[in-house]
C-alpha cells in the first residue's frame, strides 16, 4: 500500500515488465498506464519467481561441486542434498521429479525391480 512518504517508481517497474519480452500493445509505453495494477503485480511476482528458478538452474554444477567437497572431506556420514547449495530456496526438486515419481523409483528401488543399469543412474539422485 501506497502512503503518502513512499511513492511507485513506474519507469522501474515499466523497466521490469519490458525485458520479459511481451509484444501485445497492451506493454508498450504509451498503453501502460491502462494496464490493470493485479496483471502488473502478477507480472512482477513472475518475473522474480522465473528469475530465481533461472539463477538455481544455472547453480546445479556448483551445487554438485559442494556435495562432492563435502563427501570427500565427511565421508559417509555426510547428509547433503543439492538444494542445500543452492542460492534460492526450491519450490520444485532439482531432480524435476514429482514426490509420487520419486516415492514410485525409492519403491522399485528397494524392492529390486528396476535393471542394474538404470540403479547406477538414479540410485545417487534418490538416496
Amino acid at each position: 500500500m501506497s502512503t503518502a512518504s513512499q511513492t511507485t517508481d513506474w519507469t522501474d517497474i515499466y523497466c521490469r515488465i519490458a525485458v520479459l519480452g511481451l509484444s501485445d500493445p497492451l506493454f508498450h509505453s504509451s498503453n501502460f498506464r491502462r494496464v490493470p495494477i493485479r496483471l502488473i503485480v502478477a507480472l512482477l511476482n513472475y518475473q522474480a519467481k522465473d528469475r530465481k528458478q533461472t539463477i538455481n538452474a544455472q547453480s546445479i554444477s556448483t551445487a554438485k561441486l559442494g556435495m562432492v567437497v563435502i563427501g570427500a572431506l565427511a565421508g559417509k556420514k555426510a547428509k547433503t542434498s543439492v538444494t542445500d547449495f543452492l542460492p534460492f530456496e526450491s519450490e520444485v526438486d532439482p531432480t524435476g521429479m514429482q514426490p509420487s515419481t520419486i516415492e514410485a523409483l525409492k519403491w522399485a528401488l528397494k524392492n529390486e525391480k528396476l535393471p542394474p543399469v538404470i540403479v547406477g543412474l538414479i540410485g545417487v539422485e534418490l538416496a
